[in-house]
């Protein structure tokens, strides 16, 4: 070999070495350590969710510690004595002419996932259940017991996903049918979860068909001699209904004669709007007050 041709290929070898070199350099490159296998194993799973099958070059210092080269994506340096430990984590020995498989770890990145779902969705619906909209409609409740007690509450429960008395236990027992209903449906339960976190509507979804309402109540209640149950209800919409039944017809004509926001069918009142206006409660003491007082004074002067 003259001069020129060998001036040339030590160049080449040169040029090659640097080029080694700047894709060793840039390239992302963690050590591993059995200790560390967690770390790596992390790195694979999000690898496995780009692609299953991976070029490979495995390279070898004089001490018989690994250089592993995934393509441009990963470097993976790997002393001697752990080269056995490393290999364990894939399906087949790894050697120079192989490709790297990541199937098994493409399988546990989505057992994975599922499970970040599955521990994800109460806290969804926990946060959903106690938004703003909810908490609205809790006031309502608290305001009306506050007025009138609660002899019973007798929410339809074939008909309310979740009763307003009981939030906490049912919002358990919503989760759990949840989960059964989507088992292994990574998508379904992913696609569920994003619609309860931006509050979107859920009445497409299995287990809220067979229902109604979303949320609500419907409380029984006496005062004086008047039988009265108030009901409230957010719709899968997350529309508001709220009624009134009076078991007491001259108490209902006056408040239709004195109230120009409820609109009357039977013995139902029903608001104008969405929602009946915060004094009507106590229009309604005051006017069972006043009939009462005006039978007790009938009843005196015959």
């Amino acid at each position: 070999m003259d001069l020129f041709n060998l001036a040339t290929e030590l160049e080449q070898i040169d040029t090659q070495r640097r080029q080694k070199l700047f894709e060793a350099t840039t390239m992302n490159a963690i050590s591993f350590l059995p200790a560390q296998i967690g770390v790596v194993k992390a790195r694979f799973k999000d690898m496995a969710k780009k692609k299953w099958k991976w070029g490979l070059e495995i390279l070898e210092d004089d001490s018989g510690n690994k250089d592993v080269r995934i393509e441009n994506e990963l470097r993976i340096l790997v002393p001697k004595e752990h080269w056995i430990s490393f290999q364990e984590m894939f399906m087949g020995k790894l050697d120079e002419d192989s490709y790297l498989n990541l199937t098994s770890m493409l399988d546990e990145a989505m057992e994975d996932d599922l499970k970040n779902l599955r521990l994800d969705l109460k806290p969804a619906l926990v946060e959903m259940y106690h938004g703003q909209r909810f908490s609205s409609l809790d006031k309502v409740a608290k305001i009306w017991v506050s007025e009138f007690g609660a002899r019973s509450y007798i929410t339809r429960k074939d008909k309310v996903v979740v009763a307003q008395e009981s939030k906490e236990r049912n919002i358990q027992k919503l989760c759990g049918n949840l989960l059964r209903a989507y088992k292994d449906d990574k998508g379904g339960l992913e696609m569920l979860t994003n619609d309860i976190k931006s509050i979107r509507p859920l009445g497409a979804y299995e287990v809220f068909k067979k229902y109604d309402y979303l949320y609500g109540t419907r409380i029984q209640s006496q005062y004086e001699d008047v039988k009265l149950i108030f009901e409230v209800t957010m719709d899968m919409t997350f529309m508001v209904s709220e009624s009134i039944v009076v078991d007491d017809e001259d108490v209902l004509d006056e408040l239709e004669d004195r109230i120009s926001s409820v609109k009357r069918v039977g013995n139902i009142l029903y608001p104008e709007g969405e929602q009946f206006k915060p004094s009507l409660f106590r229009t309604i003491k005051e006017v069972i007050d006043d009939v009462q007082e005006a039978e007790e004074s009938n009843e005196r002067n015959t």
